[in-house]
């Protein structure tokens, strides 16, 4: 305060101190609350925030501990306490440089030193003169021990960073206090030491003037008598003085004597060499060489040589650091070990020779208490996992026998209760074979095949590969065991799982799957037969119909023709939709992936429903949204999918219109997101209503299938194509407001592009007949009537027809005649379509001539099997008339004929 008083009055700069602990006094300067911090230490994160003066002071700052605890010594050794500190110290930024994070706050000295008198922490940092002064003001020197200086630091003043000309200032006027106002500063709050010289020239002037003559002296006597009274009298009392302070010298060294005689540890001097200076040891104490002995030599000559080391890097750490504890050393003193703990401080030196103190303390019995209980502890821990280790031997779900050597030496309960054996019935590994395997044969089997996998276990890993064998109970029960194990360092574990259960479980698993797949191979096999016997018919009804429309007839034969072939297409679609359900349950639907166009799809459906639209008055509308133009999927499958929903919209709505849409929902590297949905003005659907929509052979309620038709398969095949191609299906609908049925796929953008030729726009049966009149081609067919429908439709188009009956016939009539296209039926009676193929592909001049499968079988499969065979196309029946001109244009035109 009075040093600032005095730059005050050198400056005439008006200065206000406050006193306030280090966080606040930090908090104010970074806040602009105050100017400038005195006495502070500089660190590496406080150089972001001050500019600092030229250090002025120095001052040790160090780590004390309780004494509770040791072997605190240096940084690394704080690792795992929680370390108090002065919030805002720089002792913070040092531990915390060095690693040491578990740092509790408080705001000053005084709760610091109570939490550690508390032992609320049991270490931590204090400037070490400040610390010395509050350890003696409390008397808690025996209670808090200096551990080890942690850095030394130096004051200095600092400003906030950017008020370099406030520092300056600062420097500026503590550079105009003159060092004899820095003494007079001193000497107030230091005090001034005592002068004996104006004692002395008294003295000497009282010789002179004795010197000087009688008279003088028997002038000046009452004078001097009073003079040298005065003198005499500050002299006694000097001495006096004097004698106190040696009765206090030597009453602190009685006491001295008395601690060291009363402290159960050993006290030496020694120099930097590791030479005993001074050895301070009660009788009693235990020496590793007689007291006397002891002095001048070093420790090298007297302490093993793992134990004079460790003194010599304890004299050097506390010569450099000022301190070192906790170090221990260990010797043999009268044949018996003994440990020592070292606790080392630098003293001042002596002719400038370098000395410590070594507190020596005995801590054998200690060690020993700690490596007992450590015994113990080891003890309880190794019991303690013995019985855990035996409790889940015990209780795992699977036996367990541990075996050492030829020795069965512990069976866990799930092992007794699977055979019924107690560790006495087989004591050893040949007890358990001839009980287990009572077949002597099957024995040698099993023992052979466990030695040898025993083997590869010692050269592998250690684990035993399980096998299954036959085992024998104690009850004379045979059951199926899964044997295995791990062998150990002293032995092995062998595990035992019971598969019977499981065994018999699969050999029922078999027989259902069997079974199941004999029903479905049956089911196959009907719905094929089924398709075929049905659409064989359909074909010669739907061709006839074909046929008789293109005479002259009249409006009711036209009426009824009409009819005839609505129905032909429904059953035809009901027996589709039901062969579509079966493949998609089988897993056998298979899509396709083509480039096809968004309007090939949209419009094609619109056209499909455009008359039976137009005749109940509604409008269709079609709606292509952002999809783009050109897609690559499944267009066969999309399209089937809008039909449904079409055909519903139709058949449910008596006024409004039906739109067809598209929507883009999504576009991202692995294709498109498509939402195709048909919205209707329709009769709406309740929401308890809609829950079944999507279930095979179900629909709304019975009255709609008696007022509306349908099988209920149409929008479950829709939904199980959708999710095929990545997507899903659903339905909106509200009563009496029209419903929108929806489904989405995943697609990518297609690379067709239109063709800027002009197309032929004449229809495929007029290119025959223009193109191919008196073409050869054969007819494979065995059924009468499907031949005389056949032969119309092919004789109309100027084509010559031969007839075969079988395939047997088919393949002569090919070996004799070179036909430019055969049209194949697959099932017929002597030789089928598919053995027929195969050997017309035998003769040399057949192996290009186009032949085409014209059957009802029309599975996937089916038409799998034709091409395998060898054959070009298949077209399924009923035969679509357009379909087969199409087929036949594209063949012909390939031939060579």
């Amino acid at each position: 305060m009075d040093l600032w008083q005095l730059w005050e009055k050198k400056t005439g700069v008006p200065v206000r101190l406050t006193a306030t602990n280090w966080d606040d006094a930090q908090r104010m300067i970074k806040a602009g609350e105050a100017d400038v911090i005195d006495m502070i230490f500089r660190t590496p994160p406080r150089e972001a925030f001050y500019e600092f003066s030229q250090p002025y002071a120095e001052l040790p700052v160090a780590i004390y501990s309780h004494a509770s605890i040791s072997g605190i010594n240096g940084v690394s050794t704080l690792k795992g306490f929680q370390v108090g500190v002065q919030a805002g110290d720089a002792c913070i930024d040092i531990l915390q440089s060095n690693g040491i994070t578990t740092l509790v706050f408080y705001r000053n000295y005084g709760e610091l030193l109570a939490a550690a008198r508390n032992q609320e922490i049991k270490v931590f940092c204090l400037d070490e003169y400040p610390a010395n002064f509050y350890l003696y003001k409390l008397n808690a020197r025996s209670e808090l021990r200096k551990a080890f200086e942690l850095y030394r630091g130096q004051f200095h003043r600092a400003v906030r960073k950017g008020q370099g000309d406030m520092l300056r200032l600062v420097e500026v006027g503590m550079a105009k206090i003159t060092p004899d106002e820095r003494q007079v500063l001193h000497e107030k709050w230091f005090g001034e030491p005592l002068d004996f010289m104006p004692y002395a020239r008294s003295i000497g002037w009282v010789a002179l003037f004795l010197l000087g003559g009688g008279g003088v002296l028997l002038a000046w006597s009452l004078v001097l008598r009073r003079q040298v009274a005065a003198r005499t009298q500050t002299l006694n009392q000097t001495l006096l003085k004097l004698q106190e302070a040696h009765r206090a010298t030597e009453e602190m060294s009685q006491h001295l004597a008395a601690i060291l005689a009363a402290i159960p540890d050993m006290l030496f001097e020694l120099d930097a060499d590791g030479r005993y200076l001074g050895v301070f040891a009660n009788p009693s104490m235990l020496l590793v060489a007689p007291r006397d002995s002891l002095i001048g030599r070093r420790v090298d000559e007297v302490l093993p040589l793992d134990a004079a080391r460790s003194v010599h890097e304890a004299i050097a750490i506390a010569l450099r650091d000022g301190a070192d504890y906790g170090r221990e050393v260990c010797f043999e003193i009268n044949g018996q070990l003994h440990w020592f703990e070292l606790s080392t401080a630098r003293k001042a030196a002596v002719a400038d020779l370098p000395h410590v103190l070594m507190l020596s303390r005995d801590v054998t019995a200690r060690r020993e208490s700690e490596q007992a209980l450590l015994k113990a502890r080891e003890e309880a821990i190794v019991h303690e996992r013995d019985k855990r280790i035996r409790a889940l031997f015990d209780a795992a779900p699977v036996g367990l026998a541990y075996v050492k050597g030829n020795v069965i030496e512990s069976l866990n309960q799930q092992f007794v209760a699977i055979f019924g054996y107690q560790a006495d019935d087989i004591p050893t590994l040949d007890d358990w074979w001839r009980r287990a395997y009572p077949d002597p044969a099957y024995r040698q089997t099993v023992v052979a095949t466990w030695e040898g996998l025993i083997k590869k276990a010692l050269a592998g890993d250690g684990e035993v590969e399980s096998r299954e064998y036959r085992v024998r109970t104690k009850s004379g029960r045979d059951l199926d065991m899964l044997i295995g194990g791990k062998v150990l360092e002293d032995g092995m574990i062998a595990t035992l799982t019971d598969i019977s259960q499981l065994k018999s479980v699969q050999a029922a698993l078999n027989e259902a799957k069997e079974a199941a797949e004999a029903a479905n191979m049956a089911k196959s096999t009907f719905l094929a037969n089924m398709s075929h016997e049905i659409r064989t018919p359909m074909n010669a009804i739907l061709g006839y119909a074909h046929l008789l429309r293109r005479g002259e007839l009249t409006a009711e034969q036209g009426d009824r023709l009409t009819k005839i072939g609505t129905a032909g297409e429904h059953l035809l679609a009901v027996i589709n939709d039901i062969l579509d359900i079966s493949k998609i349950e089988a897993g056998k639907m298979v899509l396709e992936e083509t480039d096809f166009a968004l309007s090939a799809i949209l419009d094609h459906v619109q056209s499909l429903i455009a008359n039976s639209a137009r005749a109940k008055g509604l409008t269709v509308r079609i709606d292509y949204g952002n999809v783009p133009s050109i897609l690559r999927g499944d267009p066969t499958r999309l399209r089937q999918g809008l039909l449904n929903f079409a055909n519903n919209a139709v058949k449910f709505t008596e006024r409004g219109t039906v739109t067809i849409r598209a929507r883009l929902l999504e576009e991202s590297e692995s294709g498109l997101l498509i939402r195709f949905e048909v919205s209707d003005t329709g009769i709406g659907i309740s929401a308890q209503q809609r829950a079944g929509l999507f279930r095979a052979f179900q629909q709304v309620d019975a009255s709609t299938t008696r007022k509306y038709g349908g099988t209920g398969l149409g929008l479950a095949i829709t939904q199980r194509l959708a999710r095929m191609m990545g997507g899903d299906a659903g339905v909106e609908s509200q009563p009496g407001l029209g419903s929108t049925f929806w489904f989405t796929a995943r697609l990518r953008r297609g690379l067709l592009a239109e063709s800027a030729e002009t197309r032929d726009q004449s229809s495929p049966e007029s290119m025959i007949r223009l193109h191919y009149a008196g073409t050869r081609i054969l007819l494979v067919e065995d059924d009468s009537i499907n031949q005389e429908v056949a032969l119309a439709l092919l004789e109309d188009t100027g084509l010559k027809v031969d007839v075969a009956d079988n395939g047997w016939q088919a393949v002569a009539k090919a070996t004799e005649t070179d036909y430019a296209l055969i049209l194949m039926d697959m099932q017929m009676p002597e030789m089928g379509g598919i053995e027929a193929t195969q050997a017309i592909r035998q003769l040399p001049a057949r192996q290009w001539t186009p032949i085409v499968a014209m059957t009802a079988n029309a599975f996937d499969e089916d038409r799998e099997r034709c091409i395998a065979a060898g054959m070009s196309d298949f077209i399924p029946k009923p035969v679509d008339p357009e379909v087969l001109y199409q087929t036949l244009v594209r063949w012909l035109s390939n031939s060579s004929h």
